[in-house]
Protein backbone atom coordinates (compact mmCIF):
# COMPACT_ATOMS: atom_id res chain seq x y z
CA UNK A 1 0.00 0.00 0.00
CA UNK A 2 1.04 3.18 -0.58
CA UNK A 3 2.30 5.49 2.21
CA UNK A 4 1.82 9.31 0.92
CA UNK A 5 -1.59 8.70 -0.89
CA UNK A 6 -4.38 10.94 0.86
CA UNK A 7 -7.13 10.03 3.26
CA UNK A 8 -10.25 11.38 1.67
CA UNK A 9 -14.21 11.16 3.33
CA UNK A 10 -16.31 8.62 1.25
CA UNK A 11 -19.09 9.52 -0.63
CA UNK A 12 -18.54 13.03 -2.35
CA UNK A 13 -21.55 12.10 -4.47
CA UNK A 14 -23.97 14.82 -4.69
CA UNK A 15 -26.93 13.95 -3.30
CA UNK A 16 -29.63 13.27 -5.45
CA UNK A 17 -32.73 13.96 -4.32
CA UNK A 18 -35.35 11.07 -4.66
CA UNK A 19 -39.53 10.27 -3.68
CA UNK A 20 -38.64 8.84 -0.65
CA UNK A 21 -36.09 12.49 0.66
CA UNK A 22 -38.59 14.49 0.75
CA UNK A 23 -39.48 15.90 4.02
CA UNK A 24 -42.83 14.82 3.85
CA UNK A 25 -41.82 11.15 3.26
CA UNK A 26 -39.38 10.91 5.79
CA UNK A 27 -42.24 11.86 8.35
CA UNK A 28 -44.55 9.42 7.04
CA UNK A 29 -42.38 6.73 7.21
CA UNK A 30 -41.31 7.38 10.47
CA UNK A 31 -44.88 7.42 11.53
CA UNK A 32 -45.63 4.05 9.44
CA UNK A 33 -42.19 2.98 11.52
CA UNK A 34 -44.12 3.79 14.85
CA UNK A 35 -47.75 2.64 13.98
CA UNK A 36 -47.34 -0.89 16.05
CA UNK A 37 -47.21 1.30 18.89
CA UNK A 38 -49.73 3.50 18.34
CA UNK A 39 -52.59 1.13 18.41
CA UNK A 40 -51.47 -0.17 22.23
CA UNK A 41 -51.50 1.62 25.41
CA UNK A 42 -48.03 0.44 27.06
CA UNK A 43 -46.05 -1.57 24.11
CA UNK A 44 -46.71 -5.78 25.52
CA UNK A 45 -42.91 -6.12 25.53
CA UNK A 46 -41.73 -8.85 28.07
CA UNK A 47 -39.56 -6.64 30.28
CA UNK A 48 -41.47 -3.27 29.59
CA UNK A 49 -44.33 -3.54 32.71
CA UNK A 50 -41.57 -4.00 34.92
CA UNK A 51 -39.84 -0.97 34.05
CA UNK A 52 -42.75 1.26 34.50
CA UNK A 53 -42.61 -0.35 38.03
CA UNK A 54 -38.93 1.39 38.17
CA UNK A 55 -39.97 4.57 37.11
CA UNK A 56 -42.74 4.86 39.39
CA UNK A 57 -40.43 4.27 42.30
CA UNK A 58 -37.78 6.79 40.50
CA UNK A 59 -40.38 9.50 39.75
CA UNK A 60 -43.07 9.19 42.25
CA UNK A 61 -41.64 7.91 45.52
CA UNK A 62 -41.75 10.52 47.53
CA UNK A 63 -45.78 10.36 46.90
CA UNK A 64 -46.27 6.81 47.10
CA UNK A 65 -46.27 5.48 50.88
CA UNK A 66 -47.01 2.14 49.93
CA UNK A 67 -43.74 1.88 47.77
CA UNK A 68 -41.86 3.42 50.50
CA UNK A 69 -40.90 0.56 52.79
CA UNK A 70 -39.03 -1.58 50.31
CA UNK A 71 -37.91 -0.08 46.92
CA UNK A 72 -35.33 3.39 46.93
CA UNK A 73 -33.90 4.83 43.64
CA UNK A 74 -30.64 6.17 43.91
CA UNK A 75 -29.20 8.24 40.33
CA UNK A 76 -25.87 6.92 39.80
CA UNK A 77 -23.75 7.92 36.60
CA UNK A 78 -23.45 4.14 34.82
CA UNK A 79 -24.12 3.33 31.58
CA UNK A 80 -27.40 1.93 31.32
CA UNK A 81 -29.96 5.36 31.52
CA UNK A 82 -31.17 6.15 28.90
CA UNK A 83 -35.32 5.38 28.68
CA UNK A 84 -34.82 6.65 33.08
CA UNK A 85 -33.59 9.77 31.87
CA UNK A 86 -36.53 10.14 29.28
CA UNK A 87 -39.19 9.22 31.97
CA UNK A 88 -37.91 11.67 34.10
CA UNK A 89 -38.12 14.77 31.20
CA UNK A 90 -41.58 13.68 29.98
CA UNK A 91 -42.78 13.04 33.64
CA UNK A 92 -43.88 16.45 34.84
CA UNK A 93 -46.12 16.74 31.38
CA UNK A 94 -47.33 13.10 30.80
CA UNK A 95 -47.16 10.82 34.41
CA UNK A 96 -45.21 7.72 34.80
CA UNK A 97 -47.18 5.77 32.28
CA UNK A 98 -47.45 8.53 29.17
CA UNK A 99 -43.95 8.99 30.24
CA UNK A 100 -42.98 5.19 29.51
CA UNK A 101 -45.31 5.42 26.70
CA UNK A 102 -43.86 8.72 25.13
CA UNK A 103 -39.89 7.14 25.78
CA UNK A 104 -40.89 4.15 23.63
CA UNK A 105 -42.63 5.48 20.85
CA UNK A 106 -39.64 8.15 20.62
CA UNK A 107 -37.23 5.31 20.60
CA UNK A 108 -38.86 3.70 17.80
CA UNK A 109 -39.19 6.93 15.82
CA UNK A 110 -35.09 8.01 16.14
CA UNK A 111 -34.46 3.90 15.57
CA UNK A 112 -36.11 4.68 11.78
CA UNK A 113 -34.95 8.05 11.50
CA UNK A 114 -31.35 6.99 12.22
CA UNK A 115 -31.62 4.19 9.48
CA UNK A 116 -32.86 6.92 6.74
CA UNK A 117 -30.27 9.79 7.46
CA UNK A 118 -27.59 6.82 7.27
CA UNK A 119 -28.69 5.60 3.82
CA UNK A 120 -28.79 9.49 2.86
CA UNK A 121 -25.67 10.34 4.27
CA UNK A 122 -23.76 7.77 2.27
CA UNK A 123 -25.22 7.39 -0.75
CA UNK A 124 -26.89 10.83 -1.26
CA UNK A 125 -30.39 9.58 -1.37
CA UNK A 126 -32.59 7.72 1.14
CA UNK A 127 -32.74 3.83 -0.55
CA UNK A 128 -35.97 1.26 0.09
CA UNK A 129 -33.09 -1.45 1.29
CA UNK A 130 -33.36 1.84 4.30
CA UNK A 131 -36.75 1.20 4.60
CA UNK A 132 -36.44 -2.63 4.71
CA UNK A 133 -34.26 -2.23 7.32
CA UNK A 134 -36.58 -1.02 9.84
CA UNK A 135 -38.32 -3.39 10.76
CA UNK A 136 -35.14 -4.89 12.38
CA UNK A 137 -35.61 -2.25 15.33
CA UNK A 138 -38.26 -4.27 15.84
CA UNK A 139 -36.55 -7.60 16.41
CA UNK A 140 -35.81 -9.91 19.16
CA UNK A 141 -33.96 -7.02 21.38
CA UNK A 142 -36.75 -4.44 21.63
CA UNK A 143 -39.44 -7.26 21.91
CA UNK A 144 -37.49 -7.85 25.27
CA UNK A 145 -37.92 -4.79 26.32
CA UNK A 146 -34.55 -3.62 26.21
CA UNK A 147 -35.45 -0.20 25.68
CA UNK A 148 -32.21 1.42 26.56
CA UNK A 149 -30.45 -0.29 24.68
CA UNK A 150 -32.58 -0.02 21.68
CA UNK A 151 -32.33 3.89 22.51
CA UNK A 152 -28.99 3.81 22.41
CA UNK A 153 -28.57 2.08 19.11
CA UNK A 154 -30.69 4.78 17.58
CA UNK A 155 -28.95 7.31 18.69
CA UNK A 156 -25.56 5.77 18.16
CA UNK A 157 -27.30 5.91 14.34
CA UNK A 158 -28.27 9.80 14.11
CA UNK A 159 -24.67 10.67 16.05
CA UNK A 160 -22.83 8.71 12.73
CA UNK A 161 -24.91 10.30 9.91
CA UNK A 162 -24.31 13.97 11.76
CA UNK A 163 -20.53 13.14 12.08
CA UNK A 164 -20.47 12.07 8.41
CA UNK A 165 -22.45 15.41 7.58
CA UNK A 166 -19.68 17.47 9.35
CA UNK A 167 -16.71 15.47 8.00
CA UNK A 168 -17.99 16.30 4.38
CA UNK A 169 -19.41 19.61 4.89
CA UNK A 170 -15.63 21.67 3.42
CA UNK A 171 -15.21 23.41 6.38
CA UNK A 172 -11.88 24.30 6.93
CA UNK A 173 -12.18 22.81 10.61
CA UNK A 174 -14.27 19.56 9.69
CA UNK A 175 -12.07 17.27 11.22
CA UNK A 176 -11.48 19.32 14.39
CA UNK A 177 -15.55 19.70 14.82
CA UNK A 178 -16.40 16.16 13.74
CA UNK A 179 -13.62 14.87 16.70
CA UNK A 180 -15.66 17.27 19.58
CA UNK A 181 -18.82 15.93 18.06
CA UNK A 182 -17.83 12.48 18.29
CA UNK A 183 -16.61 13.10 22.12
CA UNK A 184 -19.41 14.85 22.86
CA UNK A 185 -22.03 12.21 21.13
CA UNK A 186 -20.15 9.41 22.43
CA UNK A 187 -20.24 9.91 25.91
CA UNK A 188 -24.42 11.20 26.18
CA UNK A 189 -24.51 7.94 24.43
CA UNK A 190 -22.79 6.07 26.90
CA UNK A 191 -24.59 6.83 29.29
CA UNK A 192 -28.02 5.98 27.35
CA UNK A 193 -26.29 2.36 27.30
CA UNK A 194 -22.96 1.37 26.92
CA UNK A 195 -23.57 -0.83 23.85
CA UNK A 196 -25.06 2.24 21.74
CA UNK A 197 -21.39 3.96 22.47
CA UNK A 198 -19.84 1.19 21.44
CA UNK A 199 -21.70 0.62 17.65
CA UNK A 200 -20.94 4.66 17.79
CA UNK A 201 -17.30 3.81 17.66
CA UNK A 202 -17.68 0.95 15.29
CA UNK A 203 -19.52 3.07 12.97
CA UNK A 204 -16.70 5.61 12.72
CA UNK A 205 -13.84 3.25 12.68
CA UNK A 206 -15.37 1.25 9.88
CA UNK A 207 -15.69 4.64 7.75
CA UNK A 208 -11.78 5.09 8.45
CA UNK A 209 -11.10 2.32 7.98
CA UNK A 210 -13.33 2.39 4.59
CA UNK A 211 -11.25 5.52 3.35
CA UNK A 212 -8.02 4.05 4.21
CA UNK A 213 -8.66 0.64 1.88
CA UNK A 214 -9.53 3.74 -0.90
CA UNK A 215 -6.57 5.44 -0.34
CA UNK A 216 -4.42 2.21 -0.45
CA UNK A 217 -2.82 3.68 2.59
CA UNK A 218 0.08 1.96 4.21
CA UNK A 219 -1.42 0.20 7.36
CA UNK A 220 0.22 2.19 10.21
CA UNK A 221 -0.87 4.99 8.99
CA UNK A 222 -3.86 4.21 8.57
CA UNK A 223 -4.46 2.77 12.19
CA UNK A 224 -2.92 6.33 13.25
CA UNK A 225 -5.49 8.26 11.36
CA UNK A 226 -8.05 5.97 12.80
CA UNK A 227 -7.17 6.48 16.33
CA UNK A 228 -6.99 10.51 15.65
CA UNK A 229 -10.20 10.25 14.41
CA UNK A 230 -11.90 8.43 17.33
CA UNK A 231 -10.00 9.11 20.25
CA UNK A 232 -12.56 11.30 21.56
CA UNK A 233 -14.92 8.44 21.85
CA UNK A 234 -12.26 7.07 24.58
CA UNK A 235 -13.62 9.75 27.14
CA UNK A 236 -16.50 7.24 28.57
CA UNK A 237 -13.86 5.09 29.70
CA UNK A 238 -13.20 6.21 32.74
CA UNK A 239 -16.43 5.96 34.40
CA UNK A 240 -17.08 3.01 32.68
CA UNK A 241 -14.18 1.48 34.72
CA UNK A 242 -15.36 3.08 38.01
CA UNK A 243 -18.61 1.83 37.68
CA UNK A 244 -18.07 -1.65 36.73
CA UNK A 245 -15.25 -1.91 39.57
CA UNK A 246 -17.77 -0.93 42.09
CA UNK A 247 -20.02 -3.25 40.33
CA UNK A 248 -20.30 -6.91 41.39
CA UNK A 249 -22.83 -7.70 38.68
CA UNK A 250 -20.15 -8.71 36.06
CA UNK A 251 -19.85 -11.88 35.23
CA UNK A 252 -18.95 -13.25 31.50
CA UNK A 253 -19.45 -16.46 29.80
CA UNK A 254 -22.57 -18.30 28.31
CA UNK A 255 -20.94 -18.74 25.09
CA UNK A 256 -22.88 -21.43 23.29
CA UNK A 257 -23.52 -22.84 19.49
CA UNK A 258 -26.87 -23.43 20.27
CA UNK A 259 -27.65 -20.06 21.08
CA UNK A 260 -26.31 -18.66 18.22
CA UNK A 261 -27.95 -20.97 16.06
CA UNK A 262 -31.34 -19.89 17.50
CA UNK A 263 -30.61 -15.97 17.53
CA UNK A 264 -29.99 -16.42 13.71
CA UNK A 265 -33.20 -17.42 13.48
CA UNK A 266 -34.78 -14.56 15.68
CA UNK A 267 -33.85 -11.10 14.35
CA UNK A 268 -37.21 -10.67 13.61
CA UNK A 269 -38.84 -12.69 15.92
CA UNK A 270 -41.87 -11.35 16.98
CA UNK A 271 -45.28 -13.61 17.29
CA UNK A 272 -46.15 -16.31 13.81
CA UNK A 273 -42.85 -18.31 13.89
CA UNK A 274 -42.95 -19.46 10.06
CA UNK A 275 -43.91 -15.91 8.95
CA UNK A 276 -41.37 -14.16 10.92
CA UNK A 277 -38.78 -17.05 9.56
CA UNK A 278 -40.27 -16.36 6.33
CA UNK A 279 -39.78 -12.81 6.51
CA UNK A 280 -35.86 -13.46 7.59
CA UNK A 281 -35.70 -15.69 4.39
CA UNK A 282 -37.08 -12.40 2.36
CA UNK A 283 -34.05 -10.13 3.81
CA UNK A 284 -31.59 -13.22 3.31
CA UNK A 285 -33.02 -13.40 -0.34
CA UNK A 286 -32.53 -9.49 -1.14
CA UNK A 287 -28.95 -9.56 0.84
CA UNK A 288 -27.82 -12.41 -1.42
CA UNK A 289 -29.17 -10.56 -4.66
CA UNK A 290 -27.04 -7.68 -3.50
CA UNK A 291 -23.87 -9.50 -3.10
CA UNK A 292 -23.99 -11.92 -6.50
CA UNK A 293 -25.21 -8.50 -8.09
CA UNK A 294 -23.70 -6.58 -10.88
CA UNK A 295 -25.67 -3.75 -10.21
CA UNK A 296 -25.24 -2.77 -6.66
CA UNK A 297 -22.75 -1.05 -5.12
CA UNK A 298 -21.92 -1.95 -1.51
CA UNK A 299 -20.81 1.47 0.63
CA UNK A 300 -17.88 0.04 1.82
CA UNK A 301 -17.88 1.74 5.22
CA UNK A 302 -21.36 0.53 6.12
CA UNK A 303 -20.92 -2.63 4.86
CA UNK A 304 -17.81 -2.95 6.95
CA UNK A 305 -19.48 -2.32 10.10
CA UNK A 306 -22.14 -4.84 9.38
CA UNK A 307 -19.97 -7.58 9.00
CA UNK A 308 -17.89 -6.28 11.86
CA UNK A 309 -21.15 -6.50 14.29
CA UNK A 310 -21.55 -10.03 12.57
CA UNK A 311 -18.17 -11.05 13.77
CA UNK A 312 -18.85 -9.87 17.46
CA UNK A 313 -22.34 -11.39 17.45
CA UNK A 314 -20.43 -14.84 17.03
CA UNK A 315 -17.52 -13.79 19.07
CA UNK A 316 -19.11 -12.55 22.13
CA UNK A 317 -20.86 -14.62 24.84
CA UNK A 318 -24.04 -14.73 25.88
CA UNK A 319 -23.47 -12.96 29.31
CA UNK A 320 -21.36 -9.96 29.51
CA UNK A 321 -21.04 -7.74 32.88
CA UNK A 322 -23.96 -9.62 33.98
CA UNK A 323 -26.85 -8.17 31.13
CA UNK A 324 -27.86 -11.20 29.28
CA UNK A 325 -28.32 -11.66 25.57
CA UNK A 326 -25.23 -9.73 24.68
CA UNK A 327 -24.55 -11.06 21.51
CA UNK A 328 -28.21 -11.62 20.37
CA UNK A 329 -28.97 -7.80 20.64
CA UNK A 330 -26.31 -7.36 17.77
CA UNK A 331 -27.64 -9.48 14.76
CA UNK A 332 -30.79 -7.52 14.16
CA UNK A 333 -28.34 -4.67 13.60
CA UNK A 334 -25.88 -6.42 11.45
CA UNK A 335 -28.56 -7.02 9.43
CA UNK A 336 -30.11 -3.58 9.46
CA UNK A 337 -26.67 -2.40 8.06
CA UNK A 338 -25.58 -4.46 5.36
CA UNK A 339 -29.31 -3.25 4.24
CA UNK A 340 -27.90 0.23 4.70
CA UNK A 341 -25.55 -0.05 2.76
CA UNK A 342 -26.66 -1.28 -0.20
CA UNK A 343 -26.62 1.41 -3.08
CA UNK A 344 -26.92 1.76 -6.88
CA UNK A 345 -24.12 0.90 -9.09
CA UNK A 346 -23.22 1.79 -12.60
CA UNK A 347 -25.06 -1.04 -13.90
CA UNK A 348 -28.57 -0.32 -12.25
CA UNK A 349 -29.30 1.94 -14.72
CA UNK A 350 -28.40 -0.51 -17.45
CA UNK A 351 -29.63 -4.03 -19.18
CA UNK A 352 -29.84 -4.47 -15.12
CA UNK A 353 -32.03 -1.63 -14.49
CA UNK A 354 -35.55 -4.22 -14.47
CA UNK A 355 -34.49 -6.40 -11.63
CA UNK A 356 -32.86 -3.47 -9.68
CA UNK A 357 -36.44 -1.82 -9.92
CA UNK A 358 -37.91 -5.27 -8.88
CA UNK A 359 -35.20 -5.67 -5.54
CA UNK A 360 -36.99 -1.79 -4.62
CA UNK A 361 -39.97 -2.91 -5.13
CA UNK A 362 -39.69 -6.03 -2.56
CA UNK A 363 -37.75 -4.12 -0.06
CA UNK A 364 -40.78 -0.98 -0.29
CA UNK A 365 -43.25 -3.98 0.38
CA UNK A 366 -41.25 -6.06 2.85
CA UNK A 367 -41.25 -2.65 5.19
CA UNK A 368 -45.19 -2.23 4.68
CA UNK A 369 -45.76 -5.92 4.95
CA UNK A 370 -43.81 -5.89 8.68
CA UNK A 371 -44.96 -2.94 9.95
CA UNK A 372 -48.03 -3.77 9.05
CA UNK A 373 -47.94 -7.44 10.76
CA UNK A 374 -45.85 -5.90 13.79
CA UNK A 375 -49.04 -4.04 14.35
CA UNK A 376 -51.04 -6.92 14.10
CA UNK A 377 -49.29 -9.26 16.70
CA UNK A 378 -48.64 -6.14 19.28
CA UNK A 379 -52.45 -5.96 19.21
CA UNK A 380 -53.21 -9.73 19.60
CA UNK A 381 -50.42 -9.55 22.75
CA UNK A 382 -52.34 -6.56 24.44
CA UNK A 383 -55.15 -8.28 24.45
CA UNK A 384 -53.53 -10.85 26.64
CA UNK A 385 -52.57 -7.72 28.91
CA UNK A 386 -55.45 -5.87 28.96
CA UNK A 387 -57.47 -9.85 30.09
CA UNK A 388 -55.46 -10.14 32.87
CA UNK A 389 -55.09 -6.46 34.10
CA UNK A 390 -58.68 -6.38 36.29
CA UNK A 391 -57.04 -8.61 39.02
CA UNK A 392 -55.91 -4.56 39.96
CA UNK A 393 -59.23 -3.37 40.82
CA UNK A 394 -59.01 -6.81 43.19
CA UNK A 395 -55.88 -5.54 45.49
CA UNK A 396 -56.45 -2.66 48.29
CA UNK A 397 -53.69 0.23 47.87
CA UNK A 398 -50.06 -0.68 49.22
CA UNK A 399 -50.76 -4.67 48.52
CA UNK A 400 -47.74 -7.09 48.93
CA UNK A 401 -48.10 -9.14 45.86
CA UNK A 402 -46.43 -12.91 45.47
CA UNK A 403 -46.78 -12.06 41.47
CA UNK A 404 -45.71 -15.86 39.46
CA UNK A 405 -46.10 -15.99 35.84
CA UNK A 406 -45.93 -19.60 34.64
CA UNK A 407 -43.94 -20.72 32.11
CA UNK A 408 -44.58 -23.10 29.19
CA UNK A 409 -42.55 -26.69 29.39
CA UNK A 410 -41.11 -25.49 25.88
CA UNK A 411 -39.88 -21.76 25.51
CA UNK A 412 -42.71 -20.61 22.69
CA UNK A 413 -41.81 -18.25 19.74
CA UNK A 414 -44.08 -15.26 20.45
CA UNK A 415 -42.73 -13.24 23.68
CA UNK A 416 -44.32 -13.45 26.45
CA UNK A 417 -45.97 -10.08 27.55
CA UNK A 418 -47.28 -11.30 30.74
CA UNK A 419 -43.77 -12.01 32.50
CA UNK A 420 -43.42 -8.19 34.46
CA UNK A 421 -47.29 -7.68 34.43
CA UNK A 422 -47.13 -7.19 38.33
CA UNK A 423 -44.62 -3.84 37.51
CA UNK A 424 -48.37 -2.37 36.85
CA UNK A 425 -49.50 -3.05 40.02
CA UNK A 426 -46.50 -1.21 41.19
CA UNK A 427 -47.11 1.76 38.97
CA UNK A 428 -50.96 1.74 39.95
CA UNK A 429 -51.89 0.57 42.98
CA UNK A 430 -48.42 1.14 45.06
CA UNK A 431 -48.12 -2.41 45.44
CA UNK A 432 -44.47 -4.40 46.49
CA UNK A 433 -43.69 -7.63 43.54
CA UNK A 434 -41.66 -9.60 43.54
CA UNK A 435 -40.21 -8.97 40.18
CA UNK A 436 -38.11 -5.91 39.89
CA UNK A 437 -34.35 -6.81 38.85
CA UNK A 438 -31.58 -6.23 41.90
CA UNK A 439 -28.64 -6.14 39.82
CA UNK A 440 -25.35 -4.24 41.09
CA UNK A 441 -24.78 -1.96 38.22
CA UNK A 442 -27.42 -3.11 35.75
CA UNK A 443 -30.09 0.08 36.82
CA UNK A 444 -30.48 2.66 40.31
CA UNK A 445 -33.22 0.74 41.82
CA UNK A 446 -32.77 -1.13 44.94
CA UNK A 447 -35.37 -3.90 46.49
CA UNK A 448 -35.15 -4.50 50.24
CA UNK A 449 -37.89 -6.65 51.63
CA UNK A 450 -35.88 -9.58 54.18
CA UNK A 451 -39.61 -11.05 55.68
CA UNK A 452 -40.23 -11.90 52.12
CA UNK A 453 -36.88 -13.66 50.86
CA UNK A 454 -36.01 -15.45 48.75
CA UNK A 455 -39.39 -13.84 46.55
CA UNK A 456 -38.43 -10.53 46.93
CA UNK A 457 -36.73 -9.85 43.32
CA UNK A 458 -36.40 -11.61 39.75
CA UNK A 459 -36.64 -14.44 38.87
CA UNK A 460 -38.55 -15.43 41.80
CA UNK A 461 -41.65 -14.76 39.87
CA UNK A 462 -40.71 -17.21 37.26
CA UNK A 463 -41.97 -20.65 37.73
CA UNK A 464 -43.00 -23.29 35.45
CA UNK A 465 -46.28 -25.99 34.60
CA UNK A 466 -46.83 -28.76 36.84
CA UNK A 467 -45.76 -31.49 34.29
CA UNK A 468 -42.84 -30.10 33.18
CA UNK A 469 -40.59 -32.65 33.16
CA UNK A 470 -37.25 -30.54 33.20
CA UNK A 471 -37.60 -27.67 35.35
CA UNK A 472 -34.12 -26.28 35.07
CA UNK A 473 -33.19 -23.79 37.68
CA UNK A 474 -37.01 -22.98 37.82
CA UNK A 475 -39.10 -24.45 40.18
CA UNK A 476 -42.91 -25.90 39.64
CA UNK A 477 -45.54 -22.97 40.31
CA UNK A 478 -46.73 -26.12 43.05
CA UNK A 479 -43.20 -25.88 44.67
CA UNK A 480 -43.05 -21.99 45.03
CA UNK A 481 -46.46 -21.74 46.32
CA UNK A 482 -45.50 -24.11 49.40
CA UNK A 483 -42.36 -21.99 49.86
CA UNK A 484 -43.53 -19.14 50.19
CA UNK A 485 -43.81 -16.85 53.67
CA UNK A 486 -47.71 -16.50 53.75
CA UNK A 487 -47.15 -13.37 56.62
CA UNK A 488 -44.89 -11.33 53.88
CA UNK A 489 -47.29 -10.95 51.51
CA UNK A 490 -51.53 -9.93 51.28
CA UNK A 491 -52.06 -11.47 47.87
CA UNK A 492 -50.87 -13.97 45.37
CA UNK A 493 -51.58 -13.23 41.51
CA UNK A 494 -50.83 -15.82 38.73
CA UNK A 495 -50.78 -15.55 35.06
CA UNK A 496 -49.27 -17.42 31.95
CA UNK A 497 -49.92 -21.33 31.57
CA UNK A 498 -51.80 -21.78 34.58
CA UNK A 499 -52.97 -25.59 35.90
CA UNK A 500 -56.93 -26.22 36.16
CA UNK A 501 -56.25 -26.53 39.71
CA UNK A 502 -54.03 -24.16 42.26
CA UNK A 503 -54.20 -24.67 45.95
CA UNK A 504 -53.06 -22.01 47.59
CA UNK A 505 -51.54 -21.58 50.47
CA UNK A 506 -53.36 -21.88 54.20
CA UNK A 507 -55.29 -18.33 54.78
CA UNK A 508 -55.28 -17.33 51.18
CA UNK A 509 -58.80 -17.83 50.05
CA UNK A 510 -59.71 -16.83 45.27
CA UNK A 511 -60.98 -13.44 44.82
CA UNK A 512 -63.33 -13.30 42.01
CA UNK A 513 -63.75 -11.94 39.15
CA UNK A 514 -60.07 -11.37 38.69
CA UNK A 515 -59.09 -11.24 34.71
CA UNK A 516 -57.46 -14.24 33.01
CA UNK A 517 -55.26 -14.96 35.70
CA UNK A 518 -55.91 -16.46 39.65
CA UNK A 519 -55.82 -13.81 41.94
CA UNK A 520 -55.57 -15.44 46.30
CA UNK A 521 -56.09 -12.62 48.66
CA UNK A 522 -55.30 -13.59 52.71
CA UNK A 523 -57.47 -12.52 55.55
CA UNK A 524 -54.13 -12.16 58.35
CA UNK A 525 -51.49 -10.77 56.31
CA UNK A 526 -48.69 -9.44 59.01
CA UNK A 527 -48.66 -4.84 58.64
CA UNK A 528 -45.83 -3.69 56.44
CA UNK A 529 -42.37 -2.47 57.76
CA UNK A 530 -41.16 0.87 58.04
CA UNK A 531 -40.08 2.74 54.95
CA UNK A 532 -36.30 2.54 53.86
CA UNK A 533 -33.68 4.93 55.50
CA UNK A 534 -32.90 7.23 52.20
CA UNK A 535 -29.77 5.86 50.65
CA UNK A 536 -26.28 7.60 51.45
Amino acid sequence: MSASSPILPLGDTRPVKGPLDRWWAIALVCLIAIAPLLVVGIAPLTDLYGHLGRHAVQTELAQRPGLQPYFSYQWQLIGNLGGDILVQLFHPLLGVEGAVRATVLLTQGLGALGLLLVSRAVHGRITPFALAAIPLIYGFPFNYGFINYTLSMALALLAYAAWLHIRRSGHRMSEGLAALWLGAAGAAIWVAHTYGWAFLGLLAGSTMLAEAINARTHPARAALRILAACWPLLLPIVPMVIWRATSSGAAIGGWAWQYKFVWLLSALRTYWRDFDMASLAVLAMLLGWAVASRSVRFERGVGIAALLCFVFFLALPFRVFGSAFADMRLLPYALALALVAIGAGKLAQGKHAKVWLLACGIALAFFGVRMATTTVAFARQDRQVQAALPALGKMPKGARVAFFSVKPCRTRWALAPLDHLSGAAMARRDAFVNDQWQQPGVNPLKVSYPAAEPFVRDPSHLVVREDCKETRSRQRLSSALRRLPRTAFTHIWIVGELPKKITPPPGFVEVPDAGSGRLFASASAAPPPPPLAPAD
